[in-house]
């Protein structure tokens, strides 16, 4: 399978204008000598997908443009009000679990469409809230959508083939960057004409339309892609007339499984995902990295408000670039792993979340540093692509490891280990109020500072990442194996 073909043998029909039926391909299995059933799905599937973190990244972005209304209205520091996204992870962190072993036991499309069902009615229930405890007490309901996430991970590794991973990833975290746009253009607007709580109605009625779309999409089988690593036949004919080795060779496993996936305990899952260490490294380089990418989208509208003293939408047009490039780097960076790997370095998606993450802090840290908006302004467009670019190879990688009946815990363990970064906002606002008050510097300085102050642990992650290059390729090889172990019925 290419890819980069979008012909039906390859995975990835049109997008028609009514969800299609999935059709079926035969193609070589190698492994058990005879045709294997592939179903295409085409492209609503992904649409879906992407709409349930296009409603969660929205909703933080116009959250951004609701913060000073809400610090008014409630009277609250940046110490306080910076706790509000982390609301939002606590139930990620307590719902991950249950809801990780549910996406690997349950059809996965309705059990992501009632977290998307509960998120609305929180949502509801935010533009409403009397207090600041109430509307803290309400965010934890919309961490439904965190908790959820394992579901839509582990869907989108059984509707299209390994090779093109990464890009489908990329794709899938597409739909965070629109609703970002969506929330900084409408986000902006509508706190503009109707106050701080229009940032979560305008939110609502999406909501309700998502729950639906996601509900009807339809169930792939659990594994059915996994053992697709092979290059397709023309690149591998090409390679061999020029004298080079088979493209995407892995290596041996060098392990084999230790249990029975379908009646496993929790003790032998865990020491199943102990073992696949390339994840590891992989979701401690991310936990790390996206402390600043989330607090960026907290703060980044606030920013530009007190540092160069525009209005709402005024900063959200400055802060523009950063999501433009963001576009730009989460879509590329899915698409140039995917077309590293089809080229024979194994290890492409590893080295493209290593690049981008340090490449990150390099063209950040003067962005914040200079306060003039037309050096900031260059810089935070270059900044948006790097700062995105590991996000789909990242995923994809992290996926790639874990065999298909483990990979809705896995993604619940590691959405709890990743929760961690959502501290992002608060460490920026604890250290603004730190610097404001300790320094006795303004609220504009403060927060410029606070955010130059994380920026190097962008290129940390990065350094982390690297370490996983050692094992990916033999963690790769392992659940490849297990697939074909499976298709030829040798249990």
């Amino acid at each position: 399978m290419s890819g980069g073909d979008d012909s039906p043998a390859a995975g990835t029909t049109g997008l028609g204008l009514t969800p299609p039926k999935p059709e079926r391909a035969d193609t070589p299995d190698t492994a058990a000598g005879g045709l294997r059933r592939v179903v295409v799905y085409g492209r609503w599937p992904l649409v879906a997908m992407a709409a349930t973190v296009a409603l969660q990244s929205g909703e933080r972005q116009s959250l951004s443009e609701a913060v000073n209304g809400i610090q008014h209205q409630f009277h609250v520091s940046d110490s306080v009000v910076g706790f509000l996204p982390f609301a939002m992870a606590l139930v990620g962190v307590v719902g991950a679990l249950p809801f990780g072993y549910l996406a690997d036991r349950m059809r996965r499309a309705i059990l992501l469409a009632g977290g998307v069902a509960v998120w609305t009615v929180c949502m509801a229930l935010d533009a409403v809230a009397g207090t600041y405890l109430l509307l803290f007490v309400f965010r934890l309901g919309i961490g439904a959508m965190e908790a959820n996430s394992p579901a839509a991970i582990s869907l989108l590794s059984d509707y299209y083939p390994a090779l093109e991973r990464a890009k489908n990833m990329g794709l899938y975290q597409a739909g965070a960057l629109v609703g970002a746009i969506v929330g900084l253009a409408a986000g902006g607007l509508a706190v503009s004409l109707g106050g701080w709580r229009w940032a979560f109605i305008m939110w609502v009625p999406l909501g309700v339309a998502t729950v639906f779309f996601v509900a009807r999409q339809p169930e792939p089988v659990r594994g059915c892609q996994d053992d697709s690593w092979e290059p397709p036949p023309a690149t591998v004919e090409a390679a061999t007339a020029l004298g080079l080795d088979t493209l995407n060779r892995l290596p041996p496993p060098g392990r084999t499984a230790t249990c029975d996936y379908a009646t496993a305990t929790n003790r032998e899952v865990l020491r199943e995902l102990l073992a696949a260490r390339s994840m590891w490294y992989g979701v401690m380089a991310l936990t790390v990295s996206q402390l600043l990418l989330n607090g960026l989208q907290f703060w980044a509208v606030p920013y530009f408000e007190r540092v160069d003293g525009l209005g709402s939408l005024g900063a959200s047009a400055v802060a523009a670039p950063l999501a433009l490039g963001a576009v730009v780097g989460i879509l590329g960076g899915g698409y140039l792993a995917d077309h590293l790997l089809r080229g024979g370095m194994t290890n492409a998606r590893v080295f493209v979340v290593a690049f981008g993450s340090i490449a990150a802090t390099i063209v950040l840290l003067p962005a914040f540093v200079i306060t003039n908006l037309w050096v900031t302004a260059p810089l935070l467009l270059l900044g948006g692509i790097v700062v995105t670019l590991p996000v789909a190879p990242a995923e994809a990688l992290m996926t790639d490891v874990v065999v298909a009946e483990f990979r809705g815990r896995a993604a619940g363990i590691r959405a709890i280990v990743r929760s961690l970064s959502s501290a992002g906002p608060a460490v920026i606002g604890v250290t603004s109020t730190t610097l404001i008050s300790r320094l006795a510097i303004d609220r504009a300085d403060g927060l410029r500072w606070a955010i130059v102050a994380l920026t190097p642990i962008y290129a940390i992650g990065g350094v982390l990442m690297l370490l996983a290059a050692r094992y990916y390729p033999a963690d790769v090889a392992f659940v490849a194996a297990e697939s074909r172990r499976k298709a030829g019925g040798d249990e």
